[in-house]
């Protein structure tokens, strides 16, 4: 073998060694990263896991007002509102329903002792509309007349109920209209 031949083979031998070292030196890299990684979502699902439980719960859902309930009847028909929330502002209570339809249900009352809230001629104590498709504008109804009688506002437990009947029309075509009639609401909890 010639000098250069075997100054050859050495520098392959010398390149797959180091080759060798790179290889085992990212195999261990990789075996350390995937070690981080498999930790870290161990980790992740315990924090989730720790923060999801509670000191006396039982797994049983809570239900947070189990006595409320919004509904009326919509030209004739059953309606009953599954989500509800209502804020009290500045002596204004709103009251918004949906029934998970897309649809939507808002009354607005003007005042915050228990009475008769009229709208009508001249009187502007609530405010009232419905829509089938809340995404679309063309499907409200505001009302031009009726009555929303608050029966009780418990200031203590932040809780109001109440019955309320007026007729809609249609925002883009008065053609159309609807009537809510046997509204109640009870025990809706407000902010």
């Amino acid at each position: 073998m010639t000098t250069r031949q075997s100054r050859m083979n050495e520098i392959s031998m010398r390149s797959n060694h180091l080759a060798m070292g790179m290889l085992v030196s990212y195999s261990k890299t990789r075996t350390f990263a995937t070690k981080m990684k498999k930790l870290f979502v161990l980790l992740a699902f315990v924090a989730v896991v720790a923060s999801s439980c509670s000191k006396d719960g039982d797994g049983t859902p809570v239900l947070i007002n189990p006595n409320a309930k919004l509904s009326c009847s919509l030209d004739g028909s059953p309606w009953t509102a599954i989500t509800r929330v209502t804020t009290n502002t500045q002596g204004t209570f709103v009251v918004n329903g949906s029934a998970l339809q897309s649809d939507a249900l808002n009354i607005t009352i003007i005042g915050e002792t228990p009475g008769t809230y009229t709208l009508g001629t001249g009187q502007y104590n609530f405010s009232a509309s419905y829509s089938p498709v809340a995404s679309n504008t063309d499907s409200l109804y505001t009302a031009i007349n009726g009555t929303v009688e608050l029966t009780d506002v418990d200031t203590q437990n932040r809780k109001i109920s109440g019955t309320f009947s007026f007729n809609a029309v249609n925002v883009k075509d008065l053609s159309k209209t609807i009537s809510v009639t046997n509204g109640v609401f009870t025990s809706l909890s407000y902010n």
